[in-house]
């Protein structure tokens, strides 16, 4: 009987283990640094995820695990992936970090350093306790509470991020916007349609769409007359695509609007795909219109 009440015992204890939410550690931070506006938060280690948000360059991360080419960070109370090529990694990091935190426990100690044996500053006595991210330092985020007392506390013993992914900001269109950016500086190639080929204008167009479930035409013209609902320059929001030539008749060039008068595209056979701002450019007068395909 008493093996039967130890064993018992046991596998309650287990399921009570297995029961718990397990908490996530820090092991460093991470500043965001890119020759563009932002870098792409994606939901997996891959450049074919969806882009949970667009991070402004500058911002500083918290990083909980290092992949090949990639960091699980958290940016805004969101967890998400990154790329390595575009944030500096250090185990200690101080900055301005754009979110906060909270105790998830009561009675927890805010402490001079980052080690259970530097001296006690205060007890956070209330679970749920406000505090400012300041720095990080391994599996120790540097906080200030409320009342300006400073110190460091456990990552493990605070909510840093969200618990679900609803915290996802991008519409699909802008999803798409800031995944045609990764494709700039690749080659221009007449008929290219994919990374390893190269793109023309259109084939760019028809492959950024495919890796979000979307088929299109796949030349200009066709886009142009079949894809998708018209919109007016006015009304463009990131994501539309952008037709040019002499007519509705006779469509030359297509582009991504991504948004603050920006157009991604494959360009020409010298420039390959770059940015360009169509304020004041030649794209204003050839333009014919635009058509919005997602969302």
């Amino acid at each position: 009987m008493g093996n039967l009440i130890r064993r018992a015992a046991a596998c309650l204890l287990a399921a009570a283990l297995l029961a718990s939410p397990v908490l996530a550690d820090t092991i460093g931070g991470a500043k965001v640094h890119t020759l563009d506006t932002g870098l792409n938060l994606r939901s997996e280690a891959n450049t074919a995820s969806a882009v949970l948000a667009e991070i402004p360059n500058g911002s500083f991360l918290l990083v909980e695990e290092k992949l090949e080419g990639w960091y699980k960070v958290v940016y805004n109370g969101v967890s998400g992936y990154v790329s390595a090529y575009y944030a500096e990694f250090s185990e200690r990091l101080d900055g301005s970090f754009t979110f906060s935190a909270s105790t998830n426990g009561t009675k927890v100690n805010l402490r001079a350093g980052a080690g259970t044996d530097s001296g006690v500053v205060k007890q956070l006595d209330a679970a749920g306790t406000g505090l400012t991210v300041t720095g990080v330092q391994g599996r120790w985020l540097k906080v200030q509470d409320a009342a300006g007392a400073a110190g460091y506390i456990r990552s493990d013993l605070v909510n840093y991020k969200n618990d679900t992914t609803a915290a996802v900001t991008l519409t699909v269109g802008q999803q798409i916007a800031a995944t045609a950016k990764n494709y700039v500086g690749y080659r221009y190639v007449w008929g290219g349609k994919s990374p390893s080929t190269g793109f023309d204008c259109s084939g760019l167009a028809y492959y950024v769409y495919s890796l979000y479930g979307y088929t299109l035409e796949r030349v200009a013209q066709s886009q142009y007359n079949t894809n998708g609902s018209y919109v007016s320059w006015n009304s463009l929001q990131p994501g539309d695509l952008m037709y040019f030539g002499s007519s509705s008749s006779n469509i030359t060039h297509v582009g991504i609007y991504i948004g603050n008068g920006q157009m991604v595209h494959a360009s020409t056979y010298s420039t390959g795909v770059i940015i360009t701002n169509l304020e004041g450019s030649n794209y204003t007068r050839t333009f014919v219109g635009a058509k919005r395909v997602a969302g």
